[in-house]
């Protein structure tokens, strides 16, 4: 079966899309699919990214540089077009920009079904942002391609019970992202982040990994760990931030923890790949993500795939399942709550030693892309039988 991925970008640093996509991708072409991906460029191409998609099996082509915000390009129709012709159902990942158009648009001209996933830009708080926009356009085209569509694609039940209001017509398909278990089958050995920052020494992680984004709640963070720091349950815990800065916001949180008189007790690190990555998180005593809005939360998974305990705010769409799970606290969008949750955690050693037990086995039995892909392969087959 020919299946055709649609995305706007394939940097790794624009975000959970992105980084699902390809995971996805990749896990489907080891189950036999035979996987194509149409994506986009701003300014330059991507290439280790297509190259390891190349590897793979899976076709990739790209478009570009685009302009505007919706990202236009004179050569993108037709592109879509051909794309769409060879494929046998399309997998359309967000939708306001142009080029998830014009693959919606021509899945419906030559009848192939696809499906939309919304990537979280359908809840309530992401169609505030830029709202009379967000309607001009619903009203204008998305509205229409989501009403068409063979299926919508949530990550999660939350997801698409926050969309309901929107009364589309598309059926429901509920599956998550999932996380590449061969990564973390061995964790790396302890102190090999450590090893690459000597001012940590033996000192307890409290961790953010993400994007530095006004959204992924460091406004929360950085005020209530430093309410606790000097608390004798933390141990002297140092607050890790790591991941990409977005738009200069680095800046900001930085300024945060110089008005908290905490940049002794943080640590910026920036974007981590790779092993320093894995061991980052199992290093970590406990993994702090309060967004105010976070559609899946790749780096939950993640998390709790390397032994690690999280604590999620209560707009992480994931949150039911780590509250269900046992693998961690839930909180509000609130610097008090969030601070008194850290320190419950940090000083109980049975607590993280319970979710931690429960953690990985939580993982592989829920996460695992390959058994994720074997279950998009059987689906994709359902719904061109029914087109």
């Amino acid at each position: 079966m020919r299946v055709l991925h649609v995305i706007s970008s394939l940097d790794r640093n624009s975000g959970g899309p992105t980084t699902a996509l390809l995971g996805l991708a990749l896990a489907e072409a080891k189950c036999g699919l035979q996987v194509s991906v149409l994506s986009v460029y701003q300014n330059a191409p991507e290439t280790g990214v297509v190259e390891s998609l190349q590897r793979q099996g899976i076709g990739v082509l790209q478009i570009g540089p685009t302009k505007g915000k919706l990202g236009r390009h004179p050569d993108l129709a037709g592109a879509a077009d051909r794309s769409v012709a060879a494929a046998d159902v399309v997998h359309i990942h967000a939708m306001w920009e142009e080029i998830q158009h014009q693959a919606a648009k021509a899945a419906q001209r030559h009848k192939v079904p696809y499906l939309i996933r919304p990537c979280g830009m359908l809840d309530p708080w992401s169609l505030q942002q830029s709202r009379w926009i967000k309607k001009i356009l619903l009203a204008w085209r998305v509205r229409r391609n989501l009403n068409l569509a063979a299926g919508l694609h949530f990550t999660t039940g939350t997801e698409r019970d926050l969309v309901g209001a929107l009364k589309l017509k598309s059926k429901s398909i509920v599956a998550p992202n999932g996380v590449d278990l061969h990564e973390f089958g061995e964790l790396p050995s302890p102190g090999t982040f450590r090893s690459q920052y000597p001012r940590l020494g033996d000192r307890p992680i409290v961790l953010f990994l993400s994007r530095l984004h006004p959204k992924k709640g460091l406004d929360l963070l950085v005020p209530a760990f430093a309410q606790i720091a000097n608390d004798v349950k933390m141990s002297g815990a140092t607050l890790v931030i790591a991941g990409p800065d977005s738009d200069g916001y680095r800046a900001q949180v930085e300024g945060m923890a110089v008005r908290h008189g905490m940049m002794d007790r943080v640590l910026f690190t920036g974007m981590v790949t790779g092993v320093q990555r894995i061991a980052l998180l199992a290093e970590a005593k406990l993994f702090v993500l309060p967004s105010y809005q976070e559609n899946f939360g790749n780096v939950v998974i993640e998390s709790l795939a390397a032994g690690t305990p999280v604590i999620v705010s209560d707009q992480v769409n994931l949150q039911a399942e780590v509250k269900a799970a046992g693998v961690g606290g839930v909180v509000p969008t609130q610097v008090e709550p969030l601070a008194l949750e850290m320190l419950r955690w940090m000083g109980d050693a049975d607590l993280r030693r319970s979710a931690q037990e429960k953690a990985r086995p939580f993982v592989w039995e829920n996460y695992d892309w390959m058994k994720i892909a074997e279950r998009w392969k059987k689906l994709y087959g359902e719904i061109v039988e029914s087109a």
